[in-house]
């Protein structure tokens, strides 16, 4: 990037961070104006819009479509995909800025990031594959590409491709700070996944003090350690993500299992299966019956075996 976008688009970026709407949409009109096939500044000035518009953002979205059915065209489409909240409709946008350029990489993403929202990895896979070939070092479709490594279950893969992303990005303006520290905490996780417990703390240790939700950067930093054979310090962590989100109930599983299996307090783990099994009637979802379900056994077993 040359040093004088680079400037102007640091000082775009601190007017975002800093919610400094007027500031920042005028520097980025200006750079628009300036290079109008800067997909990336366009992205940036819809942020912007967005901010200002508050409660009022509808309108935008509005707006969005509206210039999407009159113009046509590949930005139009693009920024229309981007805020649609109804996949199919976002998906058709996706697809019209790909048919009127279909050189431009950033069509084929934004296809591929709504298809694994959508559940289509296999599609996204494809459609993501076409944007790289386009754009080698595409950044939001490398992005991507390690989201679909992961879930592949190509952890080393994937790991590799998330710390090349950060160190591509490490000073791209263009990136949000919560967009980074989010893909900080993916690589911190997929690196307990592949039992690299170090370099997890070290990951999250490189977070800044806001770096991403308290709850997921603690329940990662007490999986860490528990691999550790730490497990003094893994109740500690799990004990800061539940003071997070009292209702969150991995902490809770987190530490169930800490004093069953590690510390050794089957009381205390009684007492917290019983605390994850107390919100059952309250709650639903896959992800809170496998806890239950983890819950009950153990509160029928004693509190001793696997649960």
């Amino acid at each position: 990037m040359p040093e004088r976008d680079q400037s102007e688009l640091s000082r775009a970026r601190a007017a975002l961070d800093a919610r400094d709407w007027p500031v920042a949409r005028a520097i980025l009109e200006r750079a628009l104006a300036e290079r109008p096939d800067d997909i990336g500044v366009a992205l940036l000035l819809q942020d912007a819009e967005l901010g200002a518009a508050g409660t009022e953002a509808q309108r935008v979205v509005e707006r969005a479509r509206e210039r999407a059915a009159s113009e046509g065209g590949f930005l139009a489409n693009l920024l229309a995909a981007r805020l649609e909240p109804e996949r199919p409709a976002a998906l058709a946008h996706a697809r019209a800025a790909v048919s009127a350029s279909p050189q431009n990489p950033w069509g084929h993403y934004a296809e591929a990031f709504l298809l694994a929202a959508g559940g289509d990895w296999i599609g996204a896979q494809a459609a993501n594959a076409r944007a790289l070939e386009l754009d080698g070092g595409h950044r939001a479709a490398a992005r991507l590409e390690a989201a679909i490594l992961a879930r592949a279950g190509k952890l080393e893969a994937a790991i590799i491709a998330l710390r090349a992303w950060l160190s591509a990005v490490e000073a791209d303006p263009r990136i949000a700070p919560a967009t980074r520290a989010g893909a900080r905490l993916d690589l911190a996780q997929l690196l307990v996944l592949a039992r690299e417990e170090e370099a997890a703390l070290a990951e999250l240790g490189r977070l800044p003090d806001e770096g991403g939700p308290e709850i997921r950067r603690a329940c990662l930093e007490a999986a860490a350690l528990q691999g550790l054979g730490r497990p003094a310090e893994a109740l500690a962590a799990s004990e800061r993500a539940a003071a997070a989100d009292p209702d969150a109930l991995v902490p809770l599983v987190q530490q169930a299992l800490l004093q069953q299996h590690h510390l050794r307090d089957p009381e205390a783990a009684r007492a917290l299966w019983e605390r994850v099994l107390s919100s059952e009637e309250s709650r639903a979802g896959l992800g809170h019956l496998v806890e239950t379900l983890r819950a009950r056994i153990a509160r029928e077993r004693g509190g001793g075996g696997t649960p």
